[in-house]
């Protein structure tokens, strides 16, 4: 017998966040976004396939079925992003999110989404945070 997993509610979802540090909510947020951009990427290459491709109507349907649900699936991270925002300010602290789309920079990849959590000092792209450039010159930089 086949088994689907079906995911948690949002608001057993939200529940669940109450009891996460701070630092797995951005980390939350990070993995979300990068599924995000990854369900994009992969919707832009299924759509210039349909666009392209000579298949049959019943195939091109097929994938153009899958592209819905992969909105589907980005709009269900959405929810949850905004639920991790709004955890993130009932603790009394601020919502700082800044993402940078490669997709937008012009680099024609369709890349995958960056974005630097700076409020607390989490980086997502590689980079370090900027409170770290403010410790001194001296000393190590990794």
């Amino acid at each position: 017998m086949a088994t689907q997993s079906i995911p948690i509610s949002p608001s057993a979802f939200a529940a669940a966040l109450e009891e996460l540090p701070l630092s797995a909510l951005y980390a939350k947020v990070s993995e979300l976004r990068n599924s995000m951009a990854h369900l994009h990427r992969s919707n832009a290459e299924l759509r210039a396939f349909l666009a392209e491709t000579q298949d049959p109507e019943e195939e091109k349907e097929e994938l153009a079925g899958y592209v819905a649900e992969n909105e589907v699936v980005v709009a269900s991270m959405n929810v949850r992003i905004a639920l991790l925002k709004t955890e993130v300010e009932r603790r009394g602290q601020v919502w700082v999110e800044t993402e940078v789309k490669e997709r937008e920079d012009g680099d024609g990849d369709g890349g995958a989404e960056q974005q630097r959590l700076a409020g607390n000092g989490v980086v997502t792209n590689g980079d370090h945070a900027p409170e770290q450039d403010r410790e001194g010159e001296n000393g190590v930089h990794l």
